[in-house]
């Protein structure tokens, strides 16, 4: 439903702004194609974003032991 509805807003917008002559019509397709498959996108990939803070964790314990010192130069010095 809600799909449907930005299509609409989406395209009663284009056609205010082909009124006014601020489009063409081939780039106002366009436009509203990139739209859409950007917030298809965003929205498909929504499940991902529970994962983001463990692997900002896991990287953070990354470099935290690349940057650690190994034990064999602890005992040189």
């Amino acid at each position: 439903m809600m799909m449907f509805l930005v299509y609409a807003v989406s395209f009663y917008c284009g056609a205010l702004f082909y009124r006014e002559g601020w489009v063409k019509p081939g780039d106002m397709f366009a436009a509203i194609f990139a739209l859409m498959n950007a917030s298809m996108g965003a929205g498909n990939n929504n499940h991902f974003m529970s994962d983001i803070g463990a692997a900002r964790n896991a990287a953070k314990n990354i470099f935290k032991l690349l940057d650690s010192k190994d034990e064999y130069e602890i005992q040189e010095e």
